[in-house]
């Protein structure tokens, strides 16, 4: 793009010098290179700080590592690597027969519990027994009340199922292996197919030029020579690099601390239903402010040859 301004700029002297007869000589020569300079910085200065761009965009999607509620041995796996899911299909299973049997056991307790507290109900009714043991045998059928919900929690556990729309990607559970309710024991990450975010990083620099509901242009490494319509629809109000998080460590100003990107999602509004675009994929993104509206053009054709070059990007 900036040759394409000299050009232009060197096309309009030579006609000047023609028509007007200038003679080329050192001053005249001078004037012209630093014309050349000054007219290419100011455009490219101006488009850079209200119509800045990135190459730190990417497409963020969340996930949910699946740690089971209990502890077992896996006997099924009922689900495949990149197979679309819906809430509540079973991802895999862990053996039952120990939460059965505690199910088994504490409701043959509470029978047995209820059954003593009607009697001693019916004793205390006709004075041959205390209140005490009615009250007794109510808090012990309560007691096992609380801890059968426990078990039928914990067996209900052994079937572990999709927390939301979505898939599992890269699985390497098998049946045969142990399954442990411990946060950083992972048995598998589950990828939500929300709608993906596009996260794009700015310059400090340009912070007061970029809006909600900019207009904003991306393209993609896997998609050349297309150019893609868009919006600012959310702007990241804190920065990394200056979080605080509880600690016995004093607070130092350290200058090596990079100065950090402003995160901004911006929406695409065109139609990419054709197009196969892996979540974490890489882009770069514009966004025009409203301001100096007329150099836009120049980072329109600038958004437009960068995508160009990926056809002929070798590796």
């Amino acid at each position: 793009m900036d040759l394409l301004i000299l050009l232009t700029y060197f096309s309009i002297v030579w006609v000047i010098f023609k028509i007007f007869n200038i003679p080329v000589n050192k001053w005249s020569g001078t004037t012209v290179i630093i014309g050349a300079v000054v007219i290419l910085g100011t455009i490219l200065g101006i488009m850079a700080y209200f119509h800045p761009s990135s190459i730190t965009a990417r497409s963020m999607f969340i996930t949910t590592p699946i740690v089971p509620n209990v502890k077992g041995k896996v006997i099924e796996v009922n689900v495949k690597p990149n197979v679309a899911l819906e809430e509540g299909d079973i991802l895999f299973k862990i053996d039952p027969i120990p939460y059965q049997a505690k199910v088994d056991q504490l409701n043959s307790e509470l029978k047995f519990a209820q059954k003593r507290l009607q009697q001693s109900k019916k004793l205390a009714k006709v004075s041959a027994g205390s209140k005490y043991d009615v009250e007794k045998f109510e808090k012990d059928a309560a007691s096992l009340n609380a801890k059968l919900d426990k078990a039928l929690f914990d067996l209900e556990s052994t079937v572990v199922k999709a927390p939301t729309k979505g898939f599992v990607t890269q699985l390497r559970l098998r049946p045969g292996m142990m399954a442990v309710p411990i946060p950083l024991s992972t048995i598998m990450t589950f990828v939500h197919t929300d709608k993906p975010l596009f996260i794009a990083g700015f310059t400090q620099q340009s912070m007061q030029n970029i809006k909600v509901d900019n207009e904003v242009e991306i393209f993609f490494s896997g998609i050349p020579g297309r150019v893609f319509k868009g919006k600012v629809v959310n702007i990241l109000s804190a920065l990394a690099e200056g979080q605080l998080s509880p600690s016995a460590t004093m607070l130092r100003v350290n200058p090596k601390v990079p100065e950090g990107l402003i995160p901004v999602q911006v929406e695409i509004t065109d139609d990419m239903s054709e197009f196969f675009i892996p979540m974490g994929s890489k882009a770069t993104v514009a966004i025009y402010s409203e301001r100096f509206h007329h150099i836009t053009i120049v980072r329109k054709m600038l958004m437009r040859m960068a995508s160009w070059k990926n056809f002929v990007k070798l590796h």
